[in-house]
């Protein structure tokens, strides 16, 4: 009866033990792949804060130069200094892509160019007036370096966004195999304890299994 039990219990224990390794390994990589996908909405977050901080500059540069008012100072100096520190947290994300990294460094050049005509605009409007103001926008510097920011930030967006559905979809891939890996090991157990049963009723057919031996003792 000893050594039944034990030869029963060697295979229910070898599919305890590798579906628990098999289920702590899927899990580890679910939980990776839903940090990755996490990861691409916050770098999408900071490219989105950093376009509305250019764009709420360029509003109040442009409230400011064609009315004069100081309210509209209030919104772009507050951009101005948001659009540095959203920059600066979103590098930190791409930290490690060399084609992102190669994105940042246009949209670098070009914000600190639209950054520079913005402010020399604003100090044109307070100096020398609006038509020294116009002039500096006339030019059509600022539109184009805008144009070109909004381009390569849609580049960037279109990467996270090509990123984001590949990860997702890995993310998904993961959920599956955890799910079925439980699954597989279910039925297997469920398997070799009916293959058990039917062992133990041939034994006693034969008379070879201990009397009053039932399926809990295995």
């Amino acid at each position: 009866m000893l050594v039944w039990s034990v030869v029963s219990a060697v295979p229910m224990a070898m599919v305890i033990a590798i579906g628990a390794y098999l289920s702590h390994h899927l899990h580890q990589q679910l939980v990776e792949s839903r940090y990755r996908v996490d990861y691409t909405y916050q770098v999408l977050g900071e490219v989105d804060r950093l376009f509305i901080s250019l764009q709420d500059a360029e509003t109040g540069q442009r409230g400011f130069v064609i009315t004069g008012d100081d309210e509209y100072l209030t919104p772009y100096g507050n951009a101005i200094g948001n659009a540095p520190l959203a920059f600066a947290r979103l590098r930190e994300l791409l930290v490690g892509s060399a084609i992102q990294a190669a994105q940042m460094d246009r949209l670098q050049s070009l914000m600190d160019a639209k950054l520079e005509e913005m402010g020399k605009a604003v100090a044109a409007r307070r100096t020398s007036g609006f038509p020294a103001a116009a002039a500096v926008i006339a030019t059509g510097k600022g539109k184009q370096l805008m144009d070109a920011v909004r381009d390569e930030v849609a580049q960037i967006v279109a990467t996270e966004n090509r990123l984001l559905r590949e990860r997702q979809q890995v993310a998904q891939q993961r959920e599956r195999e955890l799910l079925y890996t439980g699954l597989y090991v279910a039925l297997l157990s469920i398997l070799i304890r009916l293959g058990l049963a039917v062992t133990l009723m041939q034994m006693r057919k034969r008379g070879k299994a201990p009397v009053g031996m039932g399926l809990s003792g295995r």
